[in-house]
């Protein structure tokens, strides 16, 4: 059997990185794109990771705001791989501009309109399935409890008194997103998720040093239980905002 073809977004860093390592060090086989804006960070990347045999990586410059990178993207998968049986939308962002109006139009930008290109230009490869075989087909956006709105309306929650507006505004999108999906591509027996990789210590704010010191995370936790829905061991949470360690967030 092939390996499974994966595509991660975002992955020169933090928790996209952290998938692409969990993937190729685990003892399934994966042939993962290794998507970043700058190539040369996505190849400097890639050479600290050293897959189990069987398994690869390819370096895929993509910028998820840019149609004109999309495309090329998916030309260059299409005629490496063929296909993609696993779509993981990591790329994400938290503005910081001073004006909220800026920072809702950047943050929907990249963390919702973005994957929504993205896996609208590589449905096809995910329809396709390969010569004599039958893959398993997934996608999933990697978005956040703070886009769960009955946590931000439940006082006993620990996200309850976050303001962060427009990253909720996005998340929250992203995870209708997710849902519409889900009932689109259902048959054609592709399985969507909203997924939930917790607070962790990357760079998306603040430092990880500093992002530790508030009770972070260690990113390959996120890696490790995004591979756990990969690996079909979520499939029974589809309907769900879906977290780390088989937990789940109301929407």
């Amino acid at each position: 059997m092939s390996p499974s073809v994966v595509l991660v977004t975002g992955a020169n860093r933090g928790i996209g990185y952290e998938i692409v390592k969990a993937l190729v060090e685990s003892s399934t086989p994966y042939h993962v794109f290794l998507a970043a804006r700058d190539a040369a960070k996505g190849k400097a990347a890639a050479a600290t990771i050293t897959p189990r045999a069987g398994s690869s990586i390819s370096v895929l410059e993509l910028d998820v705001s840019s149609p004109e990178s999309i495309a090329k993207a998916v030309e260059t998968v299409k005629a490496e791989a063929g296909r993609v049986d696993f779509l993981v939308n990591n790329a994400g962002v938290v503005d910081e501009s001073a004006d909220a109006l800026t920072r809702l139009r950047n943050t929907l930008e990249i963390n919702t309109i973005a994957p929504f290109a993205v896996t609208q230009a590589f449905k096809p490869l995910l329809i396709t399935q390969p010569e004599n075989e039958t893959k398993e087909k997934r996608v999933i956006y990697v978005s956040s409890g703070l886009g769960s709105i009955a946590a931000k309306l439940d006082p006993n929650s620990k996200y309850y008194p976050v303001q962060a507006t427009e990253y909720r505004m996005s998340k929250s999108a992203l995870n209708m997103l997710a849902v519409c999906d889900g009932y689109e591509l259902k048959d054609h027996g592709i399985k969507v998720f909203a997924y939930d990789p917790e607070f962790v210590a990357t760079s998306l704010s603040l430092s990880p040093e500093e992002r530790r010191k508030m009770g972070a995370l260690e990113p390959s936790v996120s890696g490790e239980s995004c591979r756990d829905i990969i690996e079909g061991k979520r499939d029974a949470d589809t309907a769900k905002l879906v977290s780390i360690n088989g937990g789940e967030w109301p929407w």
